[in-house]
């Protein structure tokens, strides 16, 4: 039995095939032919580089501030309590401080801030029950007094935003060191601002114009009305008004207080307007002109 065994032939398996490694797969180079890329519906522009990781969202964009930089100024100054850069509507930059005083300290609910400006500094008071927007009131005040010429910045002290209007009618009044604007906010505007403080600025030329005789004669007679010396003699020179409003209030008291006022505001929007009409300004009022120029030189 294990004879036979032995005896029978294994049979031997077959020899198994070489394997042949797989030919690695070559992706076809792009096609450079931009229209036959677009036939394929392919981009016809390659990535230049891997596509970066994906950054979180910027935060949204405060509108207010980018339409209202002067507002978002004033609005961080009172919050933070520091000193901020101001840029006014002119282009000049000043640092600027806003702080409201506590509540009940001017009494009656009012609200008061002392604002600084460069180097001055004047508080502003709104009645308690004015509607007005302070923020954007004091973003006003602020933008036109920092255009106000540095050396005339001492004649105003205080600002006031009253609740009513005026019993005469009138958007503002000036006088002692203080401008109030009437029937909440809306007459706080540049124009006025400019004619108010006109008004204070009008005084302290005259002051500075006096003389030890004519320091004394005022407090015996009353001082004189707040325009420059010879303001009267330029006006009447130029022959004309600059509108109705100075022409009815010189005809009904014989001065011209508002007249200096008004061409206060008039030269300050014609510096803001260029040389084209500062020139007009001045070939339509040259006597005045001359005065003007003289307390606030034109920028070179």
């Amino acid at each position: 039995m294990l004879t036979k065994l032995l005896s029978r032939p294994l049979a031997l398996a077959p020899a198994p095939k070489p394997v042949v490694p797989a030919a690695p797969l070559v992706k076809p180079a792009p096609i450079q032919n931009t229209a036959v890329r677009a036939f394929q519906g392919t981009s016809g522009f390659e990535s230049a580089r891997p596509t970066k990781p994906l950054l979180p969202p910027p935060p949204p964009l405060d509108l207010g501030k980018l339409l209202n930089p002067r507002r978002a100024a004033v609005e961080e100054a009172l919050e933070t309590g520091n000193t901020v850069p101001f840029t006014n509507t002119d282009g000049k930059t000043e640092q600027v401080s806003v702080t409201q005083l506590p509540p009940g300290f001017a009494g009656g609910g009012d609200d008061v801030y002392v604002v600084t400006v460069g180097d001055d500094r004047f508080t502003v008071r709104v009645e308690a029950g004015a509607d007005v927007d302070a923020e954007a009131a004091l973003a006003q005040v602020i933008d036109s007094y920092s255009e106000t010429p540095e050396d005339l910045r001492g004649s105003l002290e205080r600002v006031v935003i009253a609740k009513d209007a005026d019993p005469d009618g009138a958007a503002a009044r000036a006088g002692d060191g203080t401008i109030t604007f009437y029937n909440g906010g809306s007459y706080v505007t540049d124009d006025i601002f400019h004619h108010e403080i006109g008004h204070l600025i009008g005084r302290q030329v005259e002051n500075a114009n006096d003389g030890i005789l004519s320091g004394i004669f005022e407090k015996l007679a009353g001082e004189p009305p707040p325009i420059p010396d010879g303001w009267a003699e330029a006006a009447a020179a130029d022959g004309n008004h600059l509108n109705d409003y100075t022409e009815d209030s010189f005809n009904d008291s014989g001065v011209y207080t508002e007249d200096f006022a008004e061409a206060w505001s008039e030269y300050m929007r014609a510096l803001d307007g260029g040389p084209e009409a500062l020139a007009e300004f001045e070939r339509t009022y040259p006597e005045r002109s001359e005065i003007l120029e003289d307390i606030y030189p034109p920028p070179a």
